[in-house]
């Protein structure tokens, strides 16, 4: 019987080479998600938690890291309705604002990387928390100009510096979710991208106040985002606003129930590189 004959289509070294480019993106993408780990030891402050990226998503390998800074306002006085636990500390709504809402600025260092099937996965350090996201984009038109993107995010608090007077850190547990629905448009070559949309999310957090009392925070918040990305091939600028309405609900001690509402903007921007 003769010898198979070797199929003259068939390069040995195809299958190589893209398993080696396969693990050099993912070594590209967990390097990063380190860098940012470490960043995330040695900076701890409050701040917002900004999208900065656009509706379309990476192409399956492709990896983008971006730095910059996020911030987070709080536009309205809260009224100090209760007391606070020590004469001397201000109101329990002001100390709570402090530890759900965060208003800071901070920085923000974030790896994405795409995945096959118009898919996405992303991690952000945004100051006091850690944020691991997935979305899909829908292609609207055949040059994939305007698309939709339903993503799904969590994140997880992180240990805060020493406030100032104390040698020890003001612990926080607690995480949340959230679920932005984009809407976008980029440009043909890629030079401009523009995006909007809703972005609800529900987030817990649990800790003490200055004094040492326990305390546990509820925060409900109706929120939406606007971004514009400007660059060339592998390098973009991003910026991006955020708002939201905050329903805050605490328990205080285990024994008082405190509730307020706020409205804040997150504005944000980032260096983005791509490769």
């Amino acid at each position: 019987m003769a010898a198979c004959a070797p199929n003259p289509r068939y390069d040995p070294k195809v299958p190589l080479i893209r398993l080696r480019r396969k693990r050099t993106a993912f070594s590209r993408f967990f390097l990063t998600i380190l860098s940012a780990a470490a960043a995330s030891v040695a900076i701890g402050c409050g701040g917002g938690s900004p999208l900065l990226h656009p509706v379309q998503v990476l192409p399956a390998g492709r990896v983008s890291v971006g730095t910059g800074l996020s911030g987070q306002v709080v536009l309205r006085d809260l009224p100090a309705t209760t007391s606070p636990t020590s004469p001397d500390q201000p109101s329990l709504e002001s100390q709570l604002q402090t530890k759900t809402i965060a208003p800071a600025i901070a920085p923000w260092v974030s790896a994405r990387i795409g995945i096959v099937g118009s898919n996405e996965a992303g991690l952000t350090y945004t100051g006091r928390a850690v944020r691991l996201d997935g979305r899909h984009a829908f292609q609207l038109n055949k040059k994939n100009t305007l698309a939709l993107s339903l993503g799904l995010g969590g994140e997880l608090l992180l240990v805060g510096r020493p406030e100032p007077g104390q040698k020890e850190p003001q612990t926080l547990l607690g995480g949340g979710v959230d679920v932005p629905l984009l809407f976008g448009w980029r440009s043909t070559a890629g030079l401009y991208s523009a995006w909007i949309g809703p972005r609800p999310g529900f987030s817990v957090v649990q800790g003490k106040l200055e004094d040492g009392t326990e305390f546990s925070a509820r925060d409900a918040r109706l929120g939406f985002v606007a971004g514009l990305r400007v660059g060339f091939r592998q390098v973009h600028v991003a910026m991006e606003l955020g708002g939201a309405f905050h329903f805050v609900d605490a328990t205080v001690n285990k024994t008082q129930n405190v509730e307020f509402n706020q409205f804040t903007l997150t504005p944000a921007g980032a260096l983005v590189l791509t490769f």
